[in-house]
């Protein structure tokens, strides 16, 4: 039966934190080496263990095998698929962190689950049927319909594994999923695990720093100690290795000239140091064969000499002694396999096959200028109709998602309603003070400096949403840790990036209708012929090019995570070039000519001449032409742009970190 997961020399080495690694196309030497090398195998049906110290490149490891982040040599596959084919690996698993903020806070579980499930690609009957199905299997019915930030830890993590279940994925990867339970909890969790595992025949590569958990749950381990990884076997044959030989410290009152000796004879200790730190105390350093059954013999060997016994300290193996005791086994293991030495290796690591043994051989730090180059990773085709596919299918359960969170900060929503009221109130006595100033100029729109500012400032809510909306959903999911649980499902970030930003649209487009009646009913506003359908035109063509602008402004947030040049550059010259607040016939002619590059210019041109002037199609076109031409310009470099930028985030490890 092959394997569920395969890797051969997988290896990933971050770059080095610079300014000058971030524009470099190629991987920079000199960074972290977080993976050396690691080869080994997952099977059907089983559950593998994967054990070591913080900072071991466990999780570096899960997130590579998961497709967040990119490898820097190797080869892995996920059920036969190369890594590299995320679209096709990631129908096929489903993640799992300790992570409790990968949910939406507001939102009730059962909302939550929904979701998640649609961007799973699961039809609405599927996944509320595998909802129900999930939350009967693990305890979750009387909770479905509570908000997620009203829900207990235990509660969160059964959510969490449900949530991995949605797509029916034939391998899970948990990262530290029972870290933030509390014993009974947790003993509950691996119970529950354990029977959907074998009842549901998955396969699950399990992160975790409890040893007891591992030998309770886990069919084979391995351990990770600085990047590189020790397939060890069962779990059995792994705790006497991190228990045997421990040291113990033993400070002894009284006790006899004789102690040391007699302590020495007893067989069982290894190594022995004495310290004379006071006239009647002594401070023993002893190394001791086996832990459990040494402490009651040496005990009773002190009380039996007279002395008693203040202070007893232990202190097993360091994570670096059990990595070289396990390399040394291997490579006994192996040159005895070849027949060059006799086979006399640890039985904690006798069972590793030839496959297994490779993973603990000795390698290099350096993946080597070669296997650099060979690693190419192109960008992913932009197939247009795939992508409208995918948005007509995702769109509805982003703008529920949205929709709900609105609704639940109702005082937010109020004070915003009242902010549009103060706001054209505000414009409009503006207006009464400067608008026969500005009369000539205003001719070619109707002459009402009122409703030309009107305009002007509703729209600049779209420049607002254009420039910050794409990358604040990107830096918002990144710092409250849903894009991570968003970017392990089949789909697309682009499609989650547009999705997440169709509310701030719509809702500003709810805002602009708002700041037109109350100018219209409360002040005076003229748009009596105004052609609406041209209007309508103006304003697509006018989301769809500022919308480019954005992308390509959270491409930069992406690779650097503050700091966009665009959003600068524009926001900067916007209000003085783009004919917000008073016709651009009012500059100089080469601020003028200037301000004719920027679309929001053309499209305030248009759009006000449109419901000032009733102008018609036939007279708009050259507006219609310019801004179309900046979409058809823009979205393309847009969306190439990202891509590239995606790349960049997942070979630096940091596609969920802000």
């Amino acid at each position: 039966m092959p394997p569920i997961i395969e890797t051969q020399g997988l290896t990933k080495q971050f770059p080095s934190p610079s300014f000058r690694s971030q524009l470099q196309r190629s991987e920079a030497s000199g960074g972290a080496l977080a993976v050396n090398q690691a080869t080994f195998e997952v099977r059907k049906n089983e559950i593998f263990g994967l054990i070591g110290p913080n900072g071991a490149g466990k999780t570096t490891l899960v997130k590579m095998l998961s497709t967040l982040i990119l490898p820097t040599a190797g080869t892995a596959t996920i059920n036969g698929i190369p890594l590299l084919q995320a679209d096709r690996i990631k129908p096929t698993i489903g993640l799992m962190t300790y992570n409790e903020r990968s949910f939406f806070p507001r939102l009730t579980c059962n909302e939550n689950l929904c979701f998640y499930g649609g961007l799973a690609q699961l039809s609405r009957p599927v996944r509320k049927d595998k909802i129900q199905r999930l939350a009967e299997m693990l305890d979750l019915s009387d909770f479905l319909d509570k908000r997620y930030d009203r829900c207990s830890t235990g509660m969160k993590h059964r959510l969490a594994l449900a949530r991995a279940l949605l797509n029916d994925a034939s391998l899970l990867f948990l990262d530290e999923p029972t870290a933030a339970l509390d014993p009974v909890a947790a003993a509950q969790f691996r119970e529950r695990l354990y029977a959907l595992v074998h009842q549901e025949a998955r396969a699950v590569l399990m992160v975790t720093h409890n040893m007891d958990e591992a030998v309770e749950l886990c069919d084979r381990v391995a351990v990770m100690v600085k990047g590189r990884l020790y397939v060890v076997g069962t779990p059995d044959r792994l705790r006497p290795i991190l228990s045997s030989e421990a040291r113990c410290t033993l400070q002894v009152r009284g006790g006899s000239y004789a102690l040391p000796g007699q302590l020495r004879d007893l067989g069982i200790v290894t190594d022995l140091t004495p310290h004379q730190i006071a006239p009647d105390l002594t401070r023993f350093e002893i190394q001791l064969q086996n832990r459990e059954r040494s402490l009651p013999a040496i005990i009773a060997a002190v009380e039996a000499d007279g002395g008693s016994l203040e202070k007893l300290q232990l202190a097993t193996a360091t994570w670096d002694e059990v990595a070289q005791q396990l390399a040394g086994n291997a490579a006994e293991g192996a040159a005895a396999d070849s027949g060059t030495v006799e086979s006399k290796h640890d039985p904690a690591v006798a069972h590793l096959s030839h496959h297994e043994t490779y993973a603990v051989s000795q390698i290099t730090h350096d993946p080597g200028p070669d296997s650099r180059r060979r690693r190419r990773f192109r960008l992913p085709k932009l197939d247009l109709r795939s992508r409208l596919q995918e948005l007509r299918k995702t769109m509805p359960i982003f703008l529920q998602r949205d929709l709900r969170t609105q609704v639940s900060y109702r005082l937010s929503f109020l004070l915003q309603l009242v902010g549009i009221f103060f706001s054209v109130t505000s414009y409009y006595f503006v207006g009464q003070v400067f608008g026969m100033q500005t009369n000539p100029y205003l001719a070619a729109y109707g002459g009402d400096y009122f409703s030309f500012v009107l305009i002007g400032i509703a729209f600049l809510g779209y420049q607002s949403v254009a420039l910050y909306g794409f990358s604040n959903v990107v830096q918002s999911a990144q710092t409250t840790g849903t894009l991570e649980a968003m970017l392990t499902t089949p789909t697309r970030l682009s499609t989650i990036l547009l999705g997440s930003s169709t509310w701030n649209f719509i809702f500003t487009s709810f805002r602009v209708l708002l700041y037109l009646l109350a100018g219209t009913l409360f002040f005076g506003a003229r748009f009596t012929g105004a052609n609406w359908g041209a209007a309508l035109l103006v304003l697509l063509l006018t989301v769809t090019s500022l919308s480019a602008i954005g992308i390509l402004s959270a491409s930069f947030i992406m690779v650097f995570k503050r700091g966009s040049p665009i959003n600068f550059l524009i926001s900067s010259v916007s209000l003085l070039l783009g004919g917000v607040y008073y016709p651009v016939e009012v500059l100089p002619a080469p601020l003028q000519a200037v301000a004719r590059l920027y679309p929001l210019t053309t499209s305030l041109q248009a759009m006000r001449r449109a419901l000032l002037m009733g102008a018609s199609l036939s007279s708009l076109a050259g507006d219609l032409a310019i801004l179309l031409g900046f979409t058809l310009l823009l979205m393309p470099l847009s969306f190439t742009a990202f891509g590239y930028a995606v790349q960049r985030a997942k070979r630096d490890g940091s596609l969920t970190q802000f």
